[in-house]
């Protein structure tokens, strides 16, 4: 004879169906935002300023921190070409999202964010950084305020000390989304220009003192890196200047 099924059992079950749907409509988004992407890659006209010292150490195969506003985010395929990246993202559901986006792309991600899983988050990007992966950073991520750098990505740099380089990008004809960082999304045939900024090196900024303190000069520096090439990347891609 079966087993009666109570109210528990139905909930059991109303759970687990609820679980694979999510599971698979982040399936689904997930491909749908790398499909478009790969789609807007191939119509852009892509435009580089001030790479060179950036593409050498890919060249030389030394791994480097890239530092950009979240804004500008969803558009580091378009320019990334060293051999491995990682960078972290949130552990929400848009967060995944993201995540199976970027992986199609043969970007990697950790999982944590400043107000949640950070010290996972980070751990995992130190163990990528260690084995020789790129680190893609988010200065204002994952909430804002937008164009406003906090010390966890300092801290990061000074940790593992090596190139910091501020990147930004804008192009011609973008949609800009009502999210708190007014996510800048390339229209198909858009001129693409991507803005690299001089070289921060962490170990030179470090000098003598209290930690905290190293951090906030490295953390000062890289903001006002930053907001200089994006303002660079939106005049030669001929926007007015907006918010980041």
């Amino acid at each position: 004879m079966a087993s009666p099924s109570g109210p528990h059992d139905r909930r059991g079950h109303g759970l687990r169906r609820y679980r694979w749907l999510a599971a698979a409509e982040v399936s689904v988004l997930g491909f749908l935002a790398w499909a478009v992407l790969r789609l807007l890659r191939v119509t852009v006209r892509l435009e580089t300023h001030g790479t060179e010292e950036l593409e050498r150490c890919w060249r030389e195969r030394r791994p480097v921190l890239i530092a950009f506003w979240h804004g500008r985010a969803i558009m580091l395929p378009f320019f990334y070409r060293g051999h491995s990246a990682y960078i972290m993202n949130s552990t929400h559901r848009d967060g995944e999202i993201i995540t199976r986006a970027l992986n199609r792309f043969g970007i990697r991600t950790t999982r944590g964010s400043s107000s949640r899983g950070a010290v996972a988050g980070t751990l995992g990007l130190l163990r990528a950084f260690r084995a020789g992966s790129d680190l893609a950073l988010i200065p204002d991520g994952p909430r804002g305020p937008a164009g406003v750098a906090k010390a966890g990505v300092a801290a990061i740099a000074l940790q593992t000390g090596a190139p910091l380089f501020p990147v930004s990008v804008s192009c011609s004809r973008a949609l800009r989304m009502t999210s708190w960082d007014r996510m800048m999304i390339p229209l198909p045939g858009a001129r693409v220009v991507v803005v690299v900024g001089e070289v921060i090196e962490p170990a030179r900024l470090a000098g003598p003192g209290a930690a905290r303190d190293a951090r906030e000069r490295l953390r000062a520096i890289l903001e006002d890196r930053l907001e200089q090439v994006t303002r660079d990347a939106d005049g030669l891609a001929g926007r007015e200047r907006e918010q980041v």
